[in-house]
C-alpha cells in the first residue's frame, strides 16, 4: 500500500480516489507517495508550481535528495513531472492531457480516415494504460502571489474542479499537497472598495472535494508515527 514516508517510517494509506495532503507535511511527502503507489507498470504525473521551486524546499530540492538505487531509479522512470508557471499553465496542461496510442496514427476529424500527424512527441499525450496517479503540488502558490490579483475563491475551486474533472476521465488517482491551504483566504468576489471584500477561507471549501485529507497541522514530529481518523479527516501525531 502507499505512504507518505519512507518504507517502515509511516503509516499506510487507505485507497483513495482524491487525497488532500495540507499542513507542515515533510518535503519528500510527494515523491514519497509516488515511489510507494502500486502498480508500476502505470505512469504518474506531477504538476509543481515553478514559483515554488527557487525554496529550499521545493519538489525538486527533493528529487535530488533521492538516495537512487536501482529500484528507485526505475521507480521514477515512471513519473512525468511538469512546472506550470501560472494557474492558466495550468489549467491549460490539465486539458491538454490525453491518453493515445502514439503508435497507432490519428483518425481523421474530417473524413474519419487514419492520418500520420502524430509522428512528433508531445509530452501532453500519454501512453495507454495511462496515469495511475496525478499529484498536484502547492495548488494555493497559484493564489498567493501579486501576479493573481482579480483572484477568488471560485477562481481556487475551479482550478480543483478541473483536476478532479480530467484525472476522472484518465482513470486515475488524484493527491493535492498544500501546505499553506490551511491559512489561504480569498475573496468570495471583487469590490472596487478592497476594504468591503469579504474573505472565505479555502480549506474547508476544498475538503468538500476530496475523499481523504490528512492534516500536518498538529504534528511536532518532522516524520508522523501515527494517525487519527474522524470521517475522512486524518490528523497525523
Amino acid at each position: 500500500m502507499a505512504s507518505l514516508f519512507p518504507p517502515n517510517h509511516g503509516p499506510l494509506l487507505p485507497n483513495f480516489s482524491s487525497l488532500l495532503v495540507k499542513g507542515p507535511y515533510p518535503s519528500a511527502c510527494p515523491l514519497n507517495l509516488a515511489l510507494s503507489f502500486p502498480n508500476p507498470d502505470r505512469s504518474i504525473i506531477i504538476l509543481a508550481c515553478s514559483g515554488r521551486e527557487n525554496s529550499g524546499n521545493s519538489l525538486r530540492a527533493s528529487l535530488q535528495g533521492l538516495k537512487l538505487t536501482g529500484k528507485i531509479s526505475a521507480q521514477t522512470e515512471r513519473m512525468q513531472i511538469f512546472y506550470p508557471p501560472t494557474a492558466a499553465h495550468m489549467a491549460l496542461l490539465l486539458s491538454s492531457l490525453q491518453v493515445i496510442d502514439t503508435d497507432k496514427p490519428f483518425p481523421s476529424a474530417v473524413h474519419d480516415t487514419p492520418t500520420i500527424t502524430n509522428s512528433a512527441y508531445s509530452p501532453h499525450l500519454l501512453t495507454p494504460p495511462g496515469p495511475l496517479l496525478v499529484i498536484i503540488h502547492e495548488l494555493s502558490a497559484y493564489f498567493t502571489n501579486t501576479t493573481q490579483p482579480s483572484s477568488t475563491s471560485s477562481s481556487y475551486l475551479s482550478l480543483l474542479a478541473r483536476a478532479l474533472s480530467v484525472t476522472s476521465r484518465l482513470g486515475a488517482s488524484i493527491a493535492i499537497f498544500d501546505a499553506h491551504v490551511n491559512h489561504l483566504k480569498m475573496p468570495v468576489h471583487h469590490d472596487s472598495n478592497p476594504h468591503l471584500e469579504r474573505l472565505q477561507a479555502v480549506a474547508p471549501l476544498l475538503e468538500n472535494y476530496i475523499e481523504l485529507v490528512l492534516d500536518f497541522s498538529d504534528s511536532n514530529q518532522p516524520h508522523a508515527q501515527t494517525c487519527s481518523t474522524d470521517g475522512n479527516k486524518t490528523r497525523f501525531i
